[in-house]
């Protein structure tokens, strides 16, 4: 029976070099030795058991306040699509590799200047066989894809916003979403196809160093 929910993982790729190689143009701006370390430490505490991250809603960090959510229930990614971009496909493999290279890796070119909506459309397209997924693209786009899928609280009838308490959006943006930044969402739907603006939660939103 499936669940009654997904899991996305929104990456934004690690940090890239500022130019192309000789000849080259944006799109082949391969990765820095520092985005390459980022996005190897990303994969091996995804490769631990359990997870190595600390799921605060909070977005604060390891110490700070929030509800957390264990580990061992948050599916790791069984599937990842990502911009044909050497900096996005790079960080893909970097984040496959530590997981044992056994996760598929789905590579497409009109992600690389893709706005919101055409990622979410990747996404509402993925095979119902995949409860986690994984999406590695650029800025702005994929900050925008995991504000979006956030609960907007002016929806939310009597919803009251304190500063002990952010909604999802507001802590994502008071987090930032730097190279190699990284949102987990669950999304409370029983097919991908049914992903919608507001379906999801922030489990957790993490940056380097991992």
């Amino acid at each position: 029976m499936k669940p009654p929910f997904r899991y996305l993982w929104v990456l934004r790729h690690a940090k890239a070099a500022s130019e192309a190689p000789w000849g080259g143009s944006d799109k082949d701006r391969p990765l820095t030795a520092r985005g390459r370390g980022d996005a190897s430490a990303l994969g091996q505490r995804l490769a631990a058991d359990p997870i190595d991250l600390r799921f605060d809603r909070g977005g604060r960090g390891a110490t700070g306040p929030g509800a957390v959510t264990s580990p061992d229930r948050v599916l790791r990614p069984e599937l990842a699509v990502c911009s044909a971009a050497v900096r996005t496909r790079q960080t893909a493999d970097l984040i496959v590799d530590a997981l044992g290279g056994e996760i598929p890796i789905n590579a497409f070119r009109s992600l690389y200047s893709a706005e919101a909506d055409l990622v979410l459309q990747y996404v509402r397209e993925v095979d119902e066989g995949v409860d986690s997924l994984l999406v590695v693209g650029h800025n702005p786009a994929v900050f925008e894809v995991a504000w979006q899928l956030l609960a907007d609280p002016a929806a939310i009838s009597g919803a009251v916003q304190t500063t002990a308490e952010l909604s999802d959006r507001d802590l994502l943006e008071a987090h930032g979403f730097p190279t190699c930044a990284l949102a987990v969402i669950s999304l409370e739907v029983g097919a991908w196809e049914d992903v919608a603006h507001g379906c999801g939660t922030l489990v957790g939103v993490f940056k380097p160093p991992y």
